[in-house]
Formats: structure tokens, sequence, C-alpha cells
């Protein structure tokens, strides 16, 4: 398989805390790359260290198989790294065609927008997409799930070749979650790899190609999703079989705080 972006030995550390120690995530092409673990695995500090948000500590990050540092959002962004982020960001008042350019919108000769090209250019974006609206159309007028297409759209402007997902299904129903895997299937097939961070079993097992699998800030395993079954993957997660999650504690009962015999009263209890 081809690797487009590689992690290796990621360390991050804070005062006081160690987010990432050792951690590793592979990315390929035509994949979809499952980043699972506990609240406070390190997947958040991970994308952020990927992005150039964070300085790694130590290991390599290969990009296109070359060793590269990102130094912040714009550069990872520019080089073909986009996110969706769990909270979108849009801006509603603009249209789509201006939420998708924002900072980028193209010029005339006189310096002036050129909103002709601007609007065409957002129409094939949203037409790769199969979306049937036009990028006139102002962003708060579209549902949770057609804006998330629109930030797909945002990150296909920059020709993307990995594109994170975090947790992009919380706000969805079923219908736009189904809209949202049809979309995930075709940017497959043009050849881009995913990362898809999410809680939701049900959706790893059915999108997701690999997973990878973060406990503690370390990098626990990676796996192909056709080699495991639920049970596997939640014990690989929490470092314990699914039969403990719960364990029985003996504990004997504390001295008694409140003691309360034959109370009653008129009208309440009796």
């Amino acid at each position: 398989m081809e690797a487009l972006l590689q992690l290796k030995g990621i360390d991050k550390a804070f005062p006081g805390v160690k987010a990432l120690s050792g951690a590793a995530l592979n990315v390929y092409a035509g994949r979809v790359m499952a980043l699972v673990g506990e609240n406070g695995a390190g997947k958040s500090t991970m994308m952020k260290v990927l992005t150039g948000i964070y300085t790694r500590d130590a290991g390599s990050l290969l990009w296109l198989g070359k060793e590269t540092t990102f130094n912040g959002p714009k550069s990872s962004q520019e080089a073909g790294i986009g996110i969706i982020h769990q909270e979108l960001n849009l801006i509603p008042q603009l249209t789509i065609a201006e939420n998708i350019f924002l900072g980028r919108e193209f010029v005339n000769r006189f310096g002036k927008i050129d909103w002709k090209q601007m609007y065409a250019e957002a129409d094939k974006l949203l037409a790769k997409l199969n979306l049937r609206f036009t990028s006139q159309k102002l962003v708060g007028d579209l549902s949770i799930g057609d804006q998330q297409m629109v930030e797909i759209a945002k990150v296909l402007s920059f020709e993307s070749k990995v594109i994170i997902m975090d947790e992009p299904t919380d706000a969805l129903t079923d219908t736009e979650t189904e809209s949202l895997f049809r979309v995930i299937r075709e940017l497959k097939s043009q050849g881009r790899g995913i990362v898809y961070i999410s809680h939701r079993m049900k959706e790893i097992f059915e999108i997701c190609d690999d997973v990878t699998v973060f406990r503690d800030g370390q990098f626990i395993a990676e796996r192909e999703v056709s080699s495991l079954d639920e049970d596997r993957l939640i014990e690989m997660m929490v470092g314990r079989k699914l039969e403990d999650q719960y364990p029985h504690l003996d504990k004997a009962p504390g001295a008694v705080r409140l003691k309360v015999d034959n109370l009653c009263g008129p009208g309440w209890i009796t």
C-alpha cells in the first residue's frame, strides 16, 4: 500500500504530562484509516502535531515520502492536508463560494473580485461531490449535513491528498451520514487518504479500511478493520476484555452516617 503520510515515534509533552509517547500513524492512498482511542488517548494532540499547531518533541513526519515539518496549519493545508473539525468553520452570512475561497478570492486585472470565476470554480467543486445547489447560496440556509459538504469542498479546493475528519457524523441525521459515506467512497476512488476519528463502532466497521489504536498517548496497533470484531477493538482501546469493563469490587460498607426508623407524617409518609 502507498503511504501518503507517515508519523513515527512521535513524542509530545506539556508541563506535568506526556501527551504522546512513541505514537505512530500511517495514511494510505485510496483507504480510510480510523483513529480510535478513549478520551485523552492523544488523538487530538496527534492531529495538532500533524497539522503544525504543535511542534513534536521527537519522531518523524514523512509526507509523500519526504521528511517534513509543518510550521502551522496554513503550511500543512497548502501541502495538501485538509482537516474538517468537529465544529464547522464556516460563516453563515456568506455564500458557499465566499466560504470556500475566503482569503483566496479570484480577482480580475483591475484588482476586483471576479465573482463569475469564483462561483464557476465553486460550482465545479460542488459538482464533484454530486451536490445539486448553487455556490451562490448562503451557508446559513443549508442543513448541517450540507454545511459539512461545503467544508469538504473547501478542503478539495486545496487539492488535498489527505483529509482528516474529526467526529464527522456527530450532528448528522442517518440520511446525511449516508450522503457523507457516499462522498468518502468517491474520495477513496480518487486515491485520496482519509483519517476518520470516531467513537462510533458501527461507522468504523462500515466505512473504514484500517484502524490505528491509541491508548494513554501511545500507539497500540494498526490493523485492517476486516480482521477485527467490535469486542476485540474495544479491548485494544481500553486495555482489558469487554467483560472486565465493570469489574465486581468486594468492598465492605463503611460506618452508618444516617439512619431513619419509623418516620411518618400526615399527608406524605405513612
